[in-house]
């Protein structure tokens, strides 16, 4: 290493070294503690709706549906616990993330969906893509139904208030209902967020697997794409 380049390393190691000692901002999370996880929003608890219990829509369907495991393209971590009344410490104090999220969506999705009256399939492997369907289950032309989570975030908040402590969450997920040929009958997008008050015995993800079919069986033009209607005839 040449003696014009020593001195140059030199000169930026002392720099560097007078910057951390005056305490000016390095750009450092130290310096500047994030709110929230990367890509995750923050949530204003007075401005979220309460979930409560989820009652999906009782349908009558006459075809099968074949619901495709869930694809994901949402970020990790998915959420954090905040404590907002003690900045002692930052308001991130705690990430967390579920390994198999999109898996575990699917799963109460389609318990929820059949709930509702309907005959659900779980493709796992195939994802109910048309060119991968057995021909016994091709013979019986089934709907199917894929859908991939774009988005999902769970967080725990401690507000030290009256109302006590809160599980928020929010689901994004783009549906897509198509015919065995190929034929799409529907593709829209889902948003889904919801508070409920903090219980160790509450399965939050399930609660928002459900609440999210709830949203679907509402919806008409879900309803219709999957050949189904109410079960009362309204």
């Amino acid at each position: 290493m040449s003696a014009a380049r020593v001195v140059r390393r030199a000169r930026s190691l002392a720099l560097a070294f007078a910057l951390v000692a005056s305490g000016a901002p390095l750009g450092c999370y130290w310096s500047s503690p994030p709110s929230t996880p990367h890509r995750s929003e923050r949530f204003e608890l007075d401005k979220i709706p309460e979930l409560g219990a989820p009652a999906p829509r009782a349908l009558a369907g006459t075809r099968t549906i074949v619901l495709g495991r869930f694809d994901t393209i949402a970020a990790n971590p998915v959420g954090g616990l905040y404590d907002r009344s003690d900045y002692e410490v930052s308001p991130l104090y705690r990430t967390y993330f579920y390994k198999d999220g999109a898996v575990e969506l699917f799963e109460h999705v389609a318990d929820a969906l059949r709930a509702s009256g309907l005959a659900v399939l779980k493709d796992y492997a195939g994802g109910a893509q048309a060119a991968l369907l057995e021909p016994p289950l091709r013979a019986k032309a089934p709907i199917l139904v894929r859908g991939t989570l774009i988005g999902l975030q769970h967080d725990q908040i401690r507000e030290k208030h009256a109302a006590g402590d809160f599980e928020v969450g929010r689901v994004v997920v783009d549906v897509t209902v198509t015919e065995t040929d190929g034929r799409p009958l529907l593709r829209k997008t889902y948003d889904l967020a919801g508070k409920a008050p903090w219980d160790e015995r509450t399965d939050f993800l399930k609660l928002l697997g459900w609440k999210l079919t709830e949203q679907l069986t509402a919806d008409p033009e879900f309803v219709r794409a999957i050949g189904a209607g109410s079960a009362s005839g309204k």
